[in-house]
């Protein structure tokens, strides 16, 4: 603190006071999206001549394939000229509509293919769909990656030289996404959305890769294409298929497409049509279907969202493991054992009932309140070791007779009957590693909606907003990938948890769940936040970052732990683009000043 002041009065004697105080501004302050544009702008570096060449001589030829749906010429010539406009200069365009749709813009669509033999234009006589024009140019494709691009939006002058870089050195990418924004009428850039690397549970509820996408071309030929019968939604069912097919999915973290904002495009937000959403929730359904975990699609808390269920198999035992010290509370002016309150509320909610539930103590539980809990479904565990969270939990999973265990906190109280089905329905899938709940305070401010490590510091997204909040591009309302979960309430199959040999004993207090989480991910197992199990938490809502500080070392153990990943600096679910400063999804200053120091 003191070196500070002392550098703050160096910094004020050279008599830049204005500076200092507009740099201590933007270390609190994030930009808005104009500011973002202003400060990105000043701090790009524009790749060379010399780059642009080699990058053409040793990349892909990318076929744009742009169908032509009563767009107005004004746009369409703008949408045309954003792909001329390309400073990488190996791409070819194809051009695909109905006569009577085209008529309009014939005159234009000759003069450009005239212009440039990498353009082409073909008109159907028939009514054709979109998914059908797609379809005669996807025949027509000599690239080895295709592009999407709609007739009213533009792209970035960067946008293939950036996916043919990323390409140089990712060969084997079959699938590659982009960040996108909004552009307006008059040409002004809005709501940026800075997407997650490949996030599949956050894909089945939201279509978040949309644009700009680019696949390979053999990949897309080999599921035959786009498909007439989910029009409205045909980019959305396309991905699902090739994501059946490939594992090689890879997100580019640069706005390198623009959606136009007009009355009648979906990119005015995420209200689709009813056509539109209809189509989607049939795409869905039949990806369902193909599924080793058939199941069924409701429509999610907004238009546009999607709740995919998947059936339970064998409906399995879960066992339920609870550490607890039999504490006391004051809630709402009265003394309440939090470990009975739990109880209770499991035993009273939960439409799921092939459950029992472990207690794991150190000998401190009074009879008293083992008397209030006791039960046929309930099996006590004690420890005569000093106390250690990740001990007692690991000792208690050992008399677990569950083919799934759940972790939970006796500070927790359930508050949805259908909790432990809807963290189920993911955590029987044997991709899945953790699955985690929402947990609110009990002034209903969020204190989990999944968890993020950014600078090293593991944190819960959202902590302490608003209830209510939808989250970064709905990310509170649906089920999204996070590199972790919170071990308050925590489902993992049991024979998984062995797998992975448990928790790490030697974190006694703190980050044991995020050291769980990282392992599973590290093994190849995404870890799963679903909104759809919402619990009380009666943690204190006083703590900064919504995890427990620990005691000393803990964090420096896990930083050493994971020091050879990319977990400590690169959140994969996080975008670079977004503050590290707070875990709320707000835009970063591109040069940095809003950004924490290193994680140490």
């Amino acid at each position: 603190m003191i070196s500070k002041l002392r550098r703050l009065i160096l910094i004020l004697a050279t008599g830049d006071f204005f500076g200092v105080v507009e740099r201590l501004w933007a270390r609190i302050h994030p930009p808005s999206y104009p500011e973002w544009l202003r400060a990105a702008a000043n701090v790009s570096q524009q790749e060379t001549a010399e780059e642009v060449a080699d990058t053409e001589a040793n990349g892909f030829l990318i076929s744009v394939l742009l169908p032509l749906d009563n767009t107005d010429a004004i746009w369409l010539i703008k949408s045309i000229e954003s792909v001329l406009n390309q400073r990488y200069a190996r791409w070819e365009l194809y051009l695909t509509g109905i006569v009577s749709t085209a008529r309009h813009i014939r005159p234009i669509l000759e003069r450009y293919a005239q212009q440039d033999q990498r353009i082409t234009f073909v008109l159907l006589e028939q009514n054709r769909s979109i998914s059908a024009a797609n379809n005669v140019a996807l025949t027509l494709a000599k690239g080895e990656f295709v592009a999407l691009l709609e007739s009213d939006a533009e792209l970035a002058p960067t946008a293939f030289y950036e996916v043919a870089t990323y390409l140089r050195a990712h060969p084997k990418a079959d699938f590659i996404y982009t960040d996108v924004d909004q552009i307006t009428q008059a040409g002004d850039r809005q709501n940026p959305f800075f997407k997650p690397d490949w996030s599949p549970d956050y894909f089945h509820s939201y279509m978040y890769t949309l644009h700009l996408s680019v696949y390979r071309t053999s990949l897309v030929r080999k599921i035959k294409g786009f498909r007439s019968e989910y029009e409205g939604a045909q980019y959305w069912d396309l991905a699902l298929r090739i994501s059946e097919q490939t594992s090689q999915i890879h997100h580019v973290p640069k706005v390198l497409y623009h959606r136009r904002t007009l009355p009648s495009s979906l990119s005015s937000g995420v209200d689709a049509n009813l056509r539109a959403s209809r189509a989607a929730q049939r795409a869905l359904q039949d990806m369902l279907d193909r599924s080793p975990y058939p199941g069924w699609v409701e429509k999610g808390a907004k238009s546009g969202l999607f709740r995919v269920r998947r059936h339970i198999q064998r409906r399995p035992l879960v066992s339920i493991v609870i550490p607890s010290a039999g504490t006391h509370l004051k809630i709402r002016g009265q003394q309440v054992c939090l470990l009975a309150q739990c109880v209770s509320s499991i035993r009273r909610l939960s439409t799921y009932q092939n459950l029992e539930i472990i207690l794991v103590d150190g000998y401190d539980i009074s009879k008293a309140t083992l008397k209030l809990v006791q039960g046929a479904d309930l099996k006590l565990v004690r420890s005569d070791q000093p106390f250690n969270f990740s001990q007692r939990m690991n000792l208690a999973a050992q008399s677990a007779n569950g083919e799934i265990l759940l972790m939970l906190n006796d500070d927790t109280e359930i508050m949805t009957s259908n909790w432990i089905e809807a963290m189920l329905e993911l955590a029987q899938q044997t991709e899945i590693g953790a699955v985690g709940a929402k947990l609110f305070y009990p002034n209903g401010r969020l204190q989990h909606a999944g968890m993020l490590i950014l600078t090293g510091k593991p944190g819960h997204a959202f902590h302490n907003g608003s209830g209510n909040h939808d989250g970064y591009y709905y990310s509170n309302i649906v089920n999204r990938d996070y590199l972790g979960v919170t071990g308050a309430c925590m489902m993992m199959r049991h024979r998984l948890f062995e797998e992975l040999n448990g928790f790490d004993e030697s974190f006694p207090l703190s980050y044991n769940d995020v050291d769980l989480c990282l392992r599973a991910h590290q093994a190849g197992y995404r870890n799963v936040f679903t909104p759809y199990a919402e619990l009380i938490h009666y943690e204190s809502v006083s703590r900064a970052n919504g995890l427990s500080p620990g005691i000393p070392g803990e964090l420096e153990r896990l930083h050493e732990k994971f020091a050879g990943s990319c977990y400590l600096q690169n959140d994969p679910y996080y975008n670079p683009n977004l503050s590290s400063r707070r875990p709320f999804f707000q835009l970063a200053w591109p040069d940095g000043r809003n950004q924490q120091r290193g994680s140490r």
